[in-house]
């Protein structure tokens, strides 16, 4: 089975509005780590590089590798955050759990170790793209 077949299977099972409070976590989570990496990351390119002068990031490839590294490197560790957050209320962990229970390896343990699995990968890269970015600027 591939993967849109497999999304379309758990989408049809996702059925309680508990589901909708994944998506202003997961966005919220990934938009607060993001954009205090970035103030971060401009800190440190502020001290190392003085003469440099922008608001966020440099106006050049390199600010667009370090604010895209941190989207990539961010993105799994926000969902996990997420997932763990819309579990910690107790009627959604209750709804999610319920709807895990009919396709197996979708609970919250086994979504939090893919996503983990994705985390190695996917937050390495990112970070390798911020590190080139800031030799680019």
């Amino acid at each position: 089975m591939g993967y849109l077949e497999e999304a379309r299977k758990r989408a049809t099972r996702r059925k309680s509005p508990w589901n909708l409070l994944l998506i202003p976590a997961v966005f919220g989570t990934w938009l607060v780590m993001w954009y205090a990496s970035i103030q971060a990351v401009g800190r440190l390119l502020r001290y190392t590089r003085p003469g440099l002068r922008f608001i966020f990031l440099p106006d050049s490839g390199g600010g667009t590798l370090i604010g895209l590294g941190l989207l990539f490197a961010w993105l799994p560790v926000a969902m996990i955050i997420s997932n763990i957050l819309v579990a910690a209320v107790a009627p959604a962990r209750h709804a999610l759990d319920r709807e895990a229970q009919a396709v197996p390896g979708t609970d919250l343990a086994s979504a939090n170790r893919r996503l983990l699995k994705a985390m190695l990968v996917m937050t390495p890269i990112g970070l390798l793209l911020v590190f080139i970015g800031i030799l680019a600027v």
